[in-house]
């Protein structure tokens, strides 16, 4: 069989992705996945294995993604602390065009399978510690360039914005406008990043 060209495999790749993202591991059918990627099952099994292997792949996308967003309004803000503020503001502004739910996928993952699932929860646990860690380089960034005050701890300060995004991209789920969720966004950013 011809070897499927790289941006192919891309985008079937991100179409699976965004259908894993929607609707989760269970709901997802393999004819569900045929149609999202517009393979056929050999196609499939050939360039990503099974349907676990892929869900696996496509987390991995999922971190690499979420990993590059942070990182970008980081570097593209003024300083640190007004990249984490920039990054909490852009969870409120998200909307259903760039993404296909507000819903963190990796958290939408850990609720659906029980710690016994290790091959799945596993991972995810990797990988939110790796957000984790990510913040806390960040913030200690911000505290060499004395952004942030001495007395801070940026891996206690990590792990609260950590669970303040989380808290957000649920509470994004909800009916609630536009002007509200921004206004929440408001109060935790000054809640959780302060000033030095």
């Amino acid at each position: 069989m011809p070897r499927t060209p790289q941006f192919h495999r891309e985008t079937a790749l991100n179409n699976a992705l965004h259908l894993f993202w929607r609707q989760g591991y269970h709901a997802t059918s393999m004819k569900d996945i045929e149609e999202a990627m517009d393979m056929r099952p050999g196609s499939i099994y050939a360039a990503f294995g099974n349907k676990e292997s892929l869900f696996k792949e496509a987390l991995d996308s999922y971190f690499a993604m979420v990993e590059e967003d942070f990182k970008n309004t980081i570097a593209k803000q003024p300083s640190v602390l007004q990249g984490f503020r920039q990054y909490l503001k852009n969870i409120a502004k998200a909307d259903e065009s760039c993404a296909p739910t507000k819903a963190c996928m990796l958290v939408k993952t850990l609720l659906e399978f029980t710690p016994e699932d290790k091959a799945f929860s596993e991972p995810v646990h990797a990988y939110l510690d790796s957000i984790e860690a990510m913040f806390t380089e960040a913030l200690s960034e911000a505290q060499s360039r004395g952004e942030l005050s001495r007395q801070s701890f940026p891996e206690k300060l990590a792990r609260l914005i950590q669970t303040n995004v989380i808290g957000l991209r649920t509470m994004a789920r909800r009916s609630i406008s536009q002007s509200q969720l921004e206004a929440l966004v408001d109060d935790v950013v000054a809640r959780i990043i302060p000033v030095n």
